[in-house]
Formats: structure tokens, sequence, C-alpha cells
């Protein structure tokens, strides 16, 4: 059996996403309204074509106690916090006890975290939010180099505020003469209306927030709200995980739903960035294996958060991600 949450701003948006990834066979398990968005937990039984087979449901008591056990250990090698750790064993030994680990894994996390990659057309303009030197400068000139394609290019805004030199580095890392630059939140008001009229979706590199100066997050929260933008968070899985987590609640406070976390490739240890985001409850957008910006993000998947965990992405398993756009 296949459980995954999905994450829509209305109910209608949010069904659609089930129809379309599990078909009408679709189970639904939960629904729930809160803060704007509407959470549907759904299943399905897996058909022998799909990517995992059939959970084994009569395999007898010790595959699954090892299951548990060799999933916890490896969680627990990341810096998982117990919650964490014992919810995604507890479902990955269950629905997956006989399966290969990464697979065992992969289940349990589907059915504790929430997906959802960036779309080549998205329906608004795209406002990268986060703390200092999260990785916002790289994340939006990957966005704007690799996820856009030449008939509906997303174009890059830099979000100059305190001419800080944002703009240039911008321009250098999309590989263009120049980019926009809003001088002011006014100004980056006007240059999104502007493209809303043309049809044109932009995806704006903002200066960084501080999420513990209250005034500053207010700031961030009254930009996103002036504005028809999507706001999404970028984190560095590089920080503290306590951090991590109370950076991610106060940015989703302030409106962010999805996360881009950032920094993958500069850690060994990654359980705690990854519970982090699940406590904040925050979606996965994308997945930065490395601040070269001739590649591209790798889009968020239960599969591929699995195989940070079992292989410990060395290096080459670093390198087979990063060209994921």
């Amino acid at each position: 059996m296949k459980m995954k949450m999905f994450v829509g701003r209305t109910e209608e948006e949010a069904m659609a996403m089930v129809r379309a990834e599990m078909g009408p066979d679709a189970v639904i398990l939960s629904t729930r309204d809160e803060d704007g968005r509407v959470e549907i937990r759904a299943a399905i039984e897996r058909n022998f074509g799909q990517k995992f087979a059939a959970p084994k449901f009569a395999e007898p008591r010790p595959v699954y106690d090892e299951t548990r056990s060799t999933l916890a250990s490896t969680l627990r090698w990341h810096g998982a916090p117990d919650g964490f750790v014992h919810m995604v064993s507890e479902a990955g030994s269950r629905l997956g006890a006989g399966m290969e680990a990464i697979n065992s894994l992969a289940v349990g996390i589907e059915g504790v975290l929430t997906f959802n990659p960036l779309n080549p057309h998205p329906q608004q303009s795209l406002l990268l939010v986060g703390p200092h030197s999260s990785g916002k400068t790289t994340a939006a000139a990957k966005i704007a180099r690799f996820l856009s394609d030449k008939k509906h290019p997303i174009e890059p805004v830099a979000a100059d505020f305190d001419a800080s030199g944002q703009t240039a580095r911008l321009a250098a890392l999309t590989l263009k003469v120049s980019v926009t630059s809003a001088l002011s939140p006014d100004h980056l008001m006007k240059i999104v209306r502007e493209a809303d009229d043309r049809g044109q979706k932009l995806v704006i590199d903002c200066p960084s927030f501080n999420p513990l100066d209250e005034a500053d997050m207010k700031r961030c929260s009254d930009l996103i709200s002036y504005m028809n933008v999507e706001p999404i968070l970028v984190l560095g899985a590089d920080g503290h995980p306590m951090e991590i987590e109370d950076n991610a609640r106060a940015f989703a406070q302030a409106g962010c739903r999805r996360v881009i976390l950032t920094k993958i490739d500069a850690v060994r240890r990654r359980g705690g960035a990854i519970a982090a985001i699940s406590s904040a409850r925050l979606s996965i957008a994308s997945l930065g294996m490395t601040s070269n910006a001739r590649c591209g993000l790798a889009p968020a998947s239960s599969e591929r958060i699995a195989r940070l965990f079992v292989t410990g992405a060395t290096a080459a398993e670093a390198d087979q991600l990063k060209g994921a756009a």
C-alpha cells in the first residue's frame, strides 16, 4: 500500500493532485484544512509495475522487527530525533517489511513527509526567502536556468533593497548581462504587477530576513501578503537541527508552505534537518546538492531522501543527484 499526503491551496486542488498521481481508486484517509491550505492523506494498493513491491503483511514478526531496527539505526546515525525515528521506522517496517532497506525507508518517509516539487510552469511568480547564507541566490539562478523552458522562461529578479551586490551576483550565476533589480519593496511590487499583466513568471531573490527579529519577519510577511507570489523558503541543511526547525517555523508563520533544502552535500548527518522540516509542516520542493549554479536542483521525493540516508550520500552519490533539474 502506498500512502501519501497531498497539500493544496483548496480541497479541489489537493484532490486533483490525488487523482493525477493515484487515480480513481485512491482511498482518502483524512482531510484537514489548516492555515489556508488543505492537506489530504490518501492511500492506494501498489500495482505490480510500480516501483515498490506490495507490502508483505504475512511476513513473520522477526522480519518486521529486523526492518524496524535497521531503519531506526540508520535514522539515529543521521541524528534524527526520537519522534521522527519512531514514526518513520514504524511506518516503514509495517508497510515495507521484507523489502530492501532503502525501499522500506522510502515507504516510511512517504507517510511522514510531504513533497511538492517545483513546476516548470508555476501559477504564480516565486519569491525565495530565508535567513542569511541559506543559498537563495544560487537557488534562484538554478530555477531560472534549469526549471523554466524557452517558450515560458522564468525571469530572475534581484530584490537588492540594501544595494549589497545581489544583482550582479544573480546576473553572473544566470549567465545574463544584467537582470532586473528591485531597489525597494514598492519597486518590487510594481515589477510583479507588470509581470502579471504580461503573463510573465518571475523568480525573485529576496534579501535575507532574520527569523529572530520580529520586526524583520513582519516585513517578510507583509512583502508576501502584498504581492501575487508564492513564497518559498530556502534553508541550508548545515545548521543546528533545532535552529533549522525554529527558522522553518518562523517562515511558515510568515506564509511559506514549501522549502528548498540546500547544502545537502555539505553535511553527512541529515536526519535533524529533514526532521526539522517535517516538524514545521512544510512540504519539501527541492534539494540543493551543490553550490555550482551549472547544476540544477534535485526534485524532492521519498525515494531520493531515503537514498541520501541509506547511502550516506558519498561524493559519488551527490554527483549522481547534482545534475537533476
